[in-house]
């Protein structure tokens, strides 16, 4: 069975120090995500596991924003999420190389918006390892999605975080009834 890391919304709006909404910010810094991260990319290179990075992002116009999402106007409305601007840009230290996978998508789940479905079939990707932001939205979201599509998922529980530990460990508490929920660490140790 083929894996893939998938890294999600590790971006200066959702998680900077200056994002427009960086309600993670604190839990992504007392996590240690982009050195957690960075590690779980690393040993993944290692092991010939493709490495993908999502990230949100619209247009400067925000034609391709869901246009009934209040989560989204209220993004739009402060200008966050622009993908020619600071905020889509991977946040410092985050090492995404060129040999990795970058999707960008148009709404909360990491398969919205674009080809990750099919580059995962093409690839014969069939378990998921899942990291990233907000443990309540992108990857809840992905969760649900990609165990109906049928794959098997985990989530690296040391690589997600949330606006606080309690919301964390509530989603945590969520998903272990359609993903595995586990540690980088012990992934590693395997």
């Amino acid at each position: 069975m083929s894996t893939a890391l998938m890294i999600i919304d590790l971006i200066d709006d959702l998680a900077g120090p200056k994002g427009r909404a960086n309600h993670c910010h604190e839990q992504v810094i007392e996590r240690d995500l982009v050195a957690k991260s960075n590690q779980a990319a690393a040993y993944a290179r290692v092991r010939k596991i493709p490495v993908i990075w999502v990230r949100v992002g619209f247009d400067d116009f925000y034609r391709d924003i869901p246009p009934y999402s209040p989560l989204f106007s209220t993004l739009k409305q402060v200008g966050a999420l622009r993908l020619s601007g600071p905020g889509c840009q991977w946040l410092p230290g985050l090492e995404v190389l060129a040999d990795d996978k970058v999707i960008e998508k148009k709404a909360i789940s990491a398969f919205a918006g674009n080809a990750l479905l099919s580059w995962l079939q093409q690839h014969r990707c069939h378990h998921l390892l899942l990291g990233g932001i907000s443990s309540q939205l992108a990857i809840e979201s992905t969760t649900r999605q990609a165990h109906d599509l049928g794959f098997q998922v985990t989530v690296l529980q040391d690589l997600c975080a949330a606006p606080t530990l309690d919301a964390h460990l509530q989603s945590m508490e969520t998903l272990q009834n359609l993903a595995t929920i586990s540690s980088s660490a012990d992934w590693m140790n395997q």
